[in-house]
């Protein structure tokens, strides 16, 4: 069970979602769920794969590193403020402040 930062890449146009999970093959299969299923949070991320298919899509660990939450939203913030990702809607790691959501959208 690896832990870490990761990256869900579309490879028809190099944009990004960045995240981290305790464990990365869990995190992905509830990311891949939402997505197929039309309800995952990030409304780009969303409209990307309804536009260029779940085959342009690449989950992809960036490091790994001890599975508590101080560590995680550390190198996840480090990363949002390096690589600014197309497909993050909250710009602070581990937080929904400062997030644009549409109204009456729901957790």
């Amino acid at each position: 069970m690896a832990s870490g930062v990761y990256q869900i890449l579309n490879a028809a146009n190099s944009k990004r979602y960045i995240g981290s999970a305790v464990n990365f093959d869990t995190r992905w299969a509830a990311h891949r769920n939402k997505l197929r299923t039309g309800g995952h949070h990030s409304r780009h991320l969303q409209a990307a794969w309804n536009k260029y298919g779940e085959q342009s899509f690449k989950f992809l660990p960036i490091l790994t590193c001890a599975p508590t939450r101080e560590m995680l939203y550390f190198y996840e913030q480090q990363l949002f403020d390096k690589v600014a990702p197309e497909y993050n809607i909250a710009p602070i790691a581990g937080s929904q402040l400062g997030s644009k959501r549409s109204p009456g959208f729901q957790y």
